[in-house]
């Protein structure tokens, strides 16, 4: 249950990221899915690493 916590708060991190650099740079950001669901596997892999130490 840590691993998916942890995942979790670091791909709301990373929308919130996101967010502020739409909002400086005044447009919009589009991420295609297959882009998208590679870095949610990725948060969740980085988490599930950190959890094991």
């Amino acid at each position: 249950m840590e691993t998916f916590g942890r995942g979790c708060l670091y791909i709301i991190v990373g929308i919130i990221v996101l967010f502020v650099l739409a909002f400086i740079f005044g447009g919009t950001i589009r991420i295609p899915w297959f882009i998208l669901i590679p870095l949610v596997i990725f948060a969740f892999w980085i988490a599930s690493k950190k959890s094991n130490k």
